[in-house]
């Protein structure tokens, strides 16, 4: 999978402009405040449909603008497609593939990218949602329908906690059943997916880490489910634990069972690196395992990600640098790096951004 020309109209502080990256490094270079981050973010948003930066996609049409378009052209196995996405401030999103409408579960998995951002040490430091969302994600770039059970699975815990706010409004016990069923479901398929998916991520970022640190650190992610650590996630066990669960739920009109309340924890050498590590270990951890990302989506897929490494130059110092952009050009991944360090510019083809 190749990434081609992308084409910003009315996006941000761009009225209208292309960057054609190149097959392998691509730099963006600039100062502070030209723009350089709003292309990563509008890449990423044809890749995903949404920015990782806000919820609100009409912060990303230009100021006192009505529309914005953000066209991308890839290439899978020699043939190409284009992505086109429409925001507009009173129609909202339109998303087009090969000019044909498309919602967003179509366009998940279509162009795949690997994002490492400053704002990443919130993977570590941030609330659980974070972590879901991040794993979450990762899965839905090689699943569709993964991507459909999490869509699936949410509906059902929304009516479920709809269903114990009526009830209390009007005095009577709720029936949940059909939606215990349905999270239970869900909930077993989804957890299975996340322990396997972790496991793989943790045969590889080992090897990642020892890229960065010179094998130094250890790395290791583990799956904690809300309630307790019993080994068991099939449907059956979350049905007993719902049912267990259902006079408290109701009291709070909330599901507290399931993978919505699950968590990641990050290991370095056996500890938690939210307590233990220092900013720089956490952030050096964090970038080996959007690596791992890497080698992971190649093989359930057969190609690498598109990747996309926002001021990673000032995270890390020249030694690592150095390692992370050998690794790089030696795996042919194509990737586009945002710096106003003017060094970086030999790494690959600098593209200056002047705002």
């Amino acid at each position: 999978m190749r990434c081609g020309k992308t084409h910003l109209i009315e996006i941000r502080n761009f009225e209208d402009f292309s960057i054609e990256p190149a097959g392998n490094m691509t730099v963006l270079m600039g100062k502070n405040g030209t723009g350089k981050t709003n292309i990563i973010e509008a890449i990423y948003f044809a890749s995903v449909g949404k920015s990782f930066r806000t919820s609100n996609d009409e912060e990303l049409i230009r100021l006192n603008k009505e529309e914005g378009t953000i066209l991308l052209d890839f290439s899978v196995r020699g043939v190409t497609h284009e992505i086109k996405i429409k925001l507009s401030r009173n129609k909202g999103k339109k998303i087009l593939i090969n000019e044909t409408a498309t919602k967003k579960r179509e366009l998940m998995g279509m162009f795949r990218t690997v994002l490492f951002t400053p704002d990443d040490l919130q993977l570590i430091k941030g609330a659980p949602q974070n972590r879901r969302r991040f794993i979450d994600l990762e899965i839905s770039q090689v699943s569709p329908r993964y991507y459909e059970e999490i869509l699936r699975y949410g509906r059902a815990v929304q009516q479920r906690n709809a269903a114990f706010k009526e009830a209390r409004f009007h005095g009577f016990t709720a029936d949940v059943d059909v939606w215990d069923m349905q999270i239970a479901k869900g909930a077993s398929y989804i957890v299975k997916k996340r322990m396997e998916t972790i496991g793989k991520i943790n045969e590889i970022v080992s090897s990642m880490e020892s890229l960065l640190t010179d094998e130094k650190e250890s790395i290791l992610i583990k799956y904690r489910k809300s309630g307790n650590q019993e080994e068991r996630f099939d449907e059956e066990w979350y049905l007993e634990k719902l049912a267990l669960s259902r006079e408290e739920d109701s009291r709070f009109c909330h599901t507290s069972i399931g993978p919505h309340r699950d968590d990641l924890i990050f290991l370095m050498n056996g500890n938690d690196i939210s307590s233990y590590g220092s900013q720089g270990q956490q952030r050096t951890s964090i970038l080996s395992v959007k690596l791992a990302e890497l080698e992971f989506v190649k093989k359930e897929t057969g190609e690498y990600p598109f990747l996309l490494l926002d001021d990673v130059g000032s995270e890390l110092d020249k030694e690592r640098r150095d390692a992370l952009f050998s690794y790089l050009i030696e795996k042919e991944i194509q990737t586009i790096i945002t710096t106003a360090d003017e060094s970086l510019g030999a790494y690959g083809k600098e593209i200056k951004i002047e705002g």
